[in-house]
């Protein structure tokens, strides 16, 4: 047997080692396909808990959030509806007010009626210049009679405020007796009598009702309802 080998031979010998080269290059391209693969796996893997607590924290942090809102809300809420009830309240219950020119004119009214302590203010009507009060009082023979008083204001350096004139029934009062008084205004400015004023009347006539009996003398006879 001869130790050269033929050219068919040597041919075959090259194509199997080139086959051989071709399964190892793609042996090794498999491997390293494969080991790529399994560290992107791993590193997936490694960050799928990372996310996870992300995801839950950002779901605790949206859910704080959403509680916090709602909390805000119903404070806003309840703040708004305490404030609304608060205003019906006293829209509906306080006291009408009047400004102090209708308490200097209710204090010079009470010192000049026979019975101040029966006197009923009725309606009060203010026209920046002038107040007119309409009143009940009780005269010597027990009966209550309606009058008015019409008070005239002025400008005062000291006081900033002072009666100019007074009407009783359209009738002015002595000129020296509301100079009198326009000295005891600062006592009154120190220390201001009440300034409730009776509702406004209604200006339709079906609901305008008067109590009478209010302003009649009521006589107390036995036998007699």
């Amino acid at each position: 047997m001869s130790d050269e080998l033929s050219a068919d031979e040597a041919a075959v010998v090259n194509s199997t080692e080139m086959v051989d080269r071709e399964e190892r290059k793609a042996l090794k391209k498999a491997q390293k396909e494969a080991e790529k693969a399994a560290k992107a796996k791993l590193k997936k893997e490694a960050q799928e808990p990372d996310e996870i607590e992300q995801a839950l924290s950002n779901s605790k942090l949206a859910e704080q959030q959403r509680i916090k809102r709602k909390k805000m809300f119903n404070y806003a809420f309840y703040l708004v509806g305490l404030t609304l009830l608060f205003w019906a309240y006293d829209f509906l219950f306080s006291p009408y007010l009047a400004d102090m020119k209708y308490g200097i004119c209710k204090v010079y009214l009470e010192l000049n009626v026979q019975y101040p302590q029966d006197l009923r203010v009725s309606t009060v009507d203010d026209y920046g210049t002038y107040t007119r009060i309409w009143y009940t009082q009780l005269d010597a023979f027990g009966e209550y009679r309606m009058e008015q008083i019409q008070c005239n204001f002025r400008a005062d350096e000291i006081t900033g405020i002072a009666l100019e004139k007074v009407a009783v029934n359209r009738r002015e009062v002595d000129p020296q007796s509301v100079a009198d008084f326009n000295r005891s205004i600062p006592v009154i400015l120190a220390h201001p009598p009440s300034l409730e004023v009776p509702p406004p009347l209604t200006d339709s006539l079906s609901g305008l009702q008067i109590n009478a009996d209010r302003f009649r003398f009521q006589l107390n006879v036995r036998g007699v309802n």
